[in-house]
């Protein structure tokens, strides 16, 4: 069955290290909702959209294709998944090539390097280049 809507969204950061007792480290969904506090920039997807979005995200990764991945995961984009009232997500670090999921997601994060790149790619197009890491000074 299809999601009854699609948004991607660019954030501040989540997964922040919590060092004292007391410190909170934002999620993008709390207690089953967006947290609202967080969102810089959302925009809700047509059918055209969410279809390319799920294409570019199964694309398979090819026998022996690797690539080298950062360990920083600071994320600061998102895909939200509606159906039925509740928000399925991906919090996306395009730093680190590196997402968690909820729970009821079932792919893994080792994507094809293309696939970062065009994953990317989606979200800038769309205008939500909020943290989008940059090169030397320029745009990946």
């Amino acid at each position: 069955m299809a999601a009854d809507s699609v948004v991607i969204v660019s954030h501040t950061l989540t997964y922040t290290p919590i060092q004292n007792d007391g410190d909170y480290s934002p999620r993008l969904i709390e207690n089953g909702r967006l947290n609202e506090k967080i969102i810089k920039q959302r925009l809700k997807l047509g059918k055209k959209d969410i279809d390319l979005l799920a294409s570019t995200l199964i694309m398979p990764l090819k026998l022996g294709e690797t690539f080298e991945r950062g360990m920083c995961f600071m994320p600061h984009h998102g895909i939200l998944i509606y159906k039925q009232n509740k928000c399925s997500f991906f919090d996306i670090c395009f730093d680190c090539k590196h997402f968690v999921t909820s729970a009821d997601i079932k792919l893994s994060d080792n994507l094809r390097i293309i696939t970062w790149q065009k994953l990317k790619a989606f979200f800038k197009s769309r205008k939500l280049d909020y943290q989008i890491p940059m090169i030397q000074g320029k745009e990946e």
